[in-house]
């Protein structure tokens, strides 16, 4: 009986552990494999304010959750496992894409949607996503 809880206890813990080393690897590999580049979002809030007219901002969450708050101007363009369009957006204006995700992971995916399938050059995310820009208490806006 003291035989099969230790082999239960140490399948758990190996289990556990096995978890924890994959999740690092895996975000490192999604960053690089995309190799898109951030922006700060204090850089952001300034290009906002200056009205720079050569971005686009582009809100990935579901259609819920950008309803409740998001970057004042974005657009909503939620994440789907495969884009069926680019969203219409210009290519001649630099896109930065945002996720509320721990390690941008749905914003990261779209932007190789867009660059891989609909030939997207000037594509960025934004650095901390959703929750850096909201707990810096910069510009938002809700929809009704």
């Amino acid at each position: 009986m003291k035989s099969m809880e230790r082999t239960l206890i140490l399948t758990m813990i190996f289990g556990f552990l096995s978890g924890i080393l994959m999740i690092p690897s895996f975000t490192a590999s999604a960053q690089e494999a995309v190799n898109v580049p951030q922006i700060k979002p204090e850089e952001l809030k300034k290009l906002i304010e200056s009205g720079d007219q050569s971005i686009v901002i582009v809100d990935v969450q579901p259609k819920g959750a950008y309803d409740m708050g998001h970057v004042k101007g974005a657009i909503n363009f939620p994440w789907a496992p495969t884009l069926k369009s680019n969203g219409d957006f210009p290519k001649d204006k630099t896109l930065i894409l945002y996720c509320d995700c721990a390690h941008e992971e749905d914003s990261t995916d779209v932007a190789t949607h867009l660059k891989e399938t609909f030939g997207y050059t000037n594509v960025k995310l934004l650095d901390g996503g959703w929750s850096k820009w909201r707990e810096a208490g910069y510009p938002m806006e809700k929809n009704k």
